[in-house]
This record gives C-alpha cells, structure tokens and sequence, in this order.
C-alpha cells in the first residue's frame, strides 16, 4: 500500500504530527509520501498513492477531496480543527490507525457531489456551490430545475447543498440536516429579502440551473473563490460522476455524531 500524506500547515504546527505517523509508517516498512502542503496535490511524488492521510480539520479535507475523487483515492482524516464532521480519528488513536490501515481493516464510506459547469469549466463540490455578493447589495437569481422555472429570489446569493453540506453553510441559513446516505440536494437563500423564502429539496438526478444579471457576483466552491464578480451568470448544477471516498473504521450513527460535534464548539 502507498499512502499520501498530507498535513494543513497551519493545524498541524511544525508538521509534528505528520512526521510521527511517518515514524509508525517507517517501523512497518510501509511506503509513503509527503504531499504538497500549501497547495494539495496527489501527483507531487510523480505516483498516485493508494490512500491519503490528511492531518486537519473539515477545511483541510475540502481541499483533499476535489482532486481525490476524481483519482478514486479514499481520504483518512485526522481532526486537528473543532468540529471534524469529515475526518475519522484524532491524533490519539494514530498508531491503532495506521495499523489498521496497513491491515486494510477499514471500510469506504461514499458521498455524493456536485457538479458546476460555468461556461466552459467545471469544478466539483462536497459540501456546496454558492453564488455569493460582494457588493452589499441585494441579487436577483432564478432558479429553474429540470429546465421549469422554480422560484425568483431577492437575496445575498444562492446555495446549493450535498446531503454531506447541508450540517455546513447550508445549516446556518436555515436549511435542513439531510443524512449523507440521502440521494438529494438542498437549494437554499443566502439573507432573503422575502417574507416567504424557504429552502427546496430536490433528488439527486435533478438538473439544476442559476442565472443571474446581478453585478458583483461570486462562484464559491466549497468555500473557496474560484470565479469573482460575475454577471450574466448561468450555472449548470448537478450530481457529480465522481464520489468522495472516505476511509472509516467503524459504522457511527450520524445523528449522534451531529448533535455531539455541533455542541461542541468550545
């Protein structure tokens, strides 16, 4: 087994907890690589691991995960951050892991996501797409699904959210808590300005479409910036041909793991 690993340099102060796992690693004569740590990517040692170690926290696997999925490489997170909804282990339980591992006692959780096409580029999310303001002001977006107009929002933007994103952003403008084995999409407001706004659901196999002619518009993926200050916007949006692939080691239920991580934040 090859393993990547890859460590969020600003959660894991030093790389300590990286070299420690490649300490275990040397000891069972296991083969492995660093990964990039600034900018994540799989092929930096010219060979594409079996499995990542990512060191870090929900961000750190946001980042992984886009170039993972497309290579079918499964993710083990390690949580450095607060809440750690993605990742599997901490810190304390990295020698029992990585034995594990080796062993191949492990199973691969699967989740579904997006896919952007905006124009002539596409990009792939986890968690959510968001055309988000910049400007203070008020955007007109609308929305149609499955080529049938569905609403016409006054708002800051427009989220669209994996079952896996809906305990994210989606969460804190009033979305549901979809369960990740659910095969939808959540459509939700960012700040309505409406009296009578409130977030659709749809299945997975829906097709759904943004347009807007609102100045100062930005696509947002999975938190990150990756087209600024659009208008005349269309976005095309819809599951995804490729799944993250997640490394557990034992089956949890979702639901006591949402009410422990979200009453947890200190």
């Amino acid at each position: 087994m090859k393993i990547g690993i890859y460590s969020n340099p600003h959660k894991d102060e030093a790389g300590g907890h990286a070299k420690a796992l490649c300490k275990l690693l040397d000891k069972y004569h296991a083969e492995y690589y660093l990964c990039a740590n600034e900018k994540f990517s799989l092929d930096c040692a010219g060979a594409v691991p079996d499995v990542v170690v990512a060191f870090g926290g929900d961000g750190t696997m946001l980042r992984a995960v886009s170039e993972c999925s497309q290579k079918s490489v499964p993710i083990l997170g390690v949580n450095l951050g607060k809440v750690g909804f993605l990742t599997e282990i901490g810190c304390e339980n990295l020698q029992e892991a990585a034995k594990k591992l080796l062993n191949g006692e492990y199973f691969v959780e699967k989740r579904i996501m997006l896919q952007i096409v905006s124009g002539d580029k596409k990009y792939y999310a986890l968690n959510e797409a968001a055309l988000s303001g910049s400007l203070c002001r008020v955007a007109e977006v609308t929305v149609e699904i499955d080529g049938t107009l569905a609403d016409k929002v006054r708002a800051d933007g427009m989220l669209v959210s994996t079952p896996t994103g809906s305990t994210a952003y989606s969460l804190a403008c009033n979305g549901p808590v979809l369960s990740p084995d659910v095969e939808a999409f959540i459509i939700n407001a960012i700040c309505p300005h409406s009296l009578h706004s409130c977030p659709i659901v749809v299945g997975s196999g829906s097709q759904i479409t943004l347009k807007s002619e609102s100045e100062g518009l930005n696509l947002v993926v999975d938190g990150t910036i990756v087209e600024k200050s659009g208008k005349n916007i269309t976005l095309q949006i819809g599951k995804a041909p490729v799944s993250a692939e997640f490394i557990r080691f034992s089956k949890q239920n979702f639901y006591n793991r949402l009410l422990h991580k979200l009453s947890n934040w200190s």
